[in-house]
């Protein structure tokens, strides 16, 4: 029995190391992008770019941006496979009375994810997980040959949705200048930088509803397929027992460099270009290729878990996993953390730092939460929003450890 419960807390352990190490790329692309509103992922370059920044940004589209929500994303697909059954367990096997409990989770999700967007970050993807979670609740079919095929044309609409940059290219030009930064996105740094919080608010809410809308054909159908592939996931134990599945993550290596490397490198490429001479202009081809070279993440996960079962990585594994575990706060945390430094109603390092000096704020920024997330879980059992959450879920806090 010592034995499983070990292997148990391993196996969540490994889970929750993804989760960090997803935390961390995340923090990394959002940092860039913190005071340009609803701009460009990775902000903009200087004019004209120097060599160094030019090649930093190379490597941030090539590896970083678009290559963590999919493992975040998996994750919460992942999550809904066990959360559902644990809350089955929790209501005695009734299906009605876990389903309403996760969704009432879901719920809490999106109001946290709406508080988050319009007050600290328009870039959140809070809102986003938990619309598309309460539609995938609903819709899948709990019969494992139908959620199969589910699962199937979920991936088909992902895979159609990363061609409509294009479209969107073609039919909403600005008629801006694009040799230029767009004038309202100049506009809307300048209030972030300078700008007291209150001030703020009325750019953010702009932001957030244009980020939020405009993800709706590009980024939930990607998101609603994530959470189809971690769904199965949980429900095989992909995750929980890799060893079993070798083949699994065998190919989910290869399918990531095969694929999604390529990709990764000739969209960063073309991404550079566009951000060079063209940062007004409306994403195309760069985009889309960027898009398919999110299968980079594939093995991204695939190398970790292997990195995580071996002697020499369980204590990278064990870091990572306290930041995980605390994921809520720790995702919200940082954009708290990036406001008081970057923003004007805080520090207002933002207007001048480098893209360098951006990147190695995000590492300091989460090299602080993992240290502070391992204290919090030495002396508690969850972390601030995560108490909340469950709290609110259940309705009564749940018994202590």
């Amino acid at each position: 029995m010592e034995q499983q419960t070990l292997g148990l807390e391993r196996r969540i352990e490994r889970i929750d190391a993804l989760r960090g190490l997803a935390l961390l790329g995340i923090a990394q692309v959002n940092i860039q992008s913190f005071t340009w509103g609803a701009g460009e992922p990775l902000g903009y370059l200087s004019r004209p770019p120097g060599i160094g920044e030019s090649a930093l940004y190379l490597l941030q589209a090539a590896f970083l941006e678009g290559k963590f929500y999919p493992i975040f994303a998996f994750l919460f697909g992942v999550g809904i496979a066990l959360q559902t059954r644990k809350l089955r367990r929790r209501s005695r096997g009734g299906a009605a009375a876990a389903a309403a409990a996760y969704r009432r989770r879901l719920w809490i999700l999106l109001a946290l994810g709406i508080a988050h967007g319009f007050l600290l970050y328009c870039g959140d993807v809070l809102s986003a997980y938990a619309i598309c979670g309460l539609a995938f609740v609903a819709l899948a079919p709990t019969r494992p040959r139908r959620f199969v095929v589910f699962a199937a044309w979920s991936w088909a609409a992902a895979l159609l949705s990363i061609f409509l940059p294009l479209v969107f290219g073609a039919a909403f030009d600005t008629g801006e200048a694009a040799d230029q930064i767009p004038a309202g996105v100049a506009q809307a740094h300048v209030i972030y930088c300078q700008g007291g919080f209150l001030a703020q608010l009325g750019q953010r809410w702009t932001d957030e509803l244009w980020q939020q809308i405009g993800s709706i054909p590009i980024f939930w159908p990607q998101v609603f397929a994530l959470f189809a592939l971690g769904a199965i996931a949980g429900r095989l134990g992909w995750l929980q027992h890799p060893g079993r599945h070798p083949t699994v993550w065998q190919r989910a290596w290869w399918i990531g460099l095969g694929i999604g490397l390529p990709c990764a490198l000739l969209g960063a490429a073309m991404s550079l270009e566009r951000a060079r001479n063209l940062p007004g202009a409306e994403g195309g081809w760069d985009e889309v290729v960027l898009g398919a070279s999110s299968l980079l993440a594939s093995a991204y996960v695939a190398g970790a878990v292997h990195v995580f079962d071996r002697p020499w990585g369980q204590g990278l594994c064990h870091r990572l996993a306290s930041a995980g575990r605390l994921s809520l706060t720790n995702y919200v945390g940082q954009s708290l953390a990036m406001g008081a430094l970057l923003s004007g109603w805080g520090l207002g390092l933002g207007e001048n730092a480098s893209r360098a000096q951006l990147a190695a704020l995000a590492l300091a920024i989460f090299a602080v939460q993992v240290a502070l997330s391992g204290w919090v879980l030495a002396n508690y059992r969850q972390g601030p929003l995560e108490a909340l959450w469950r709290r609110w879920t259940y309705a009564a806090p749940g018994p202590r450890d």
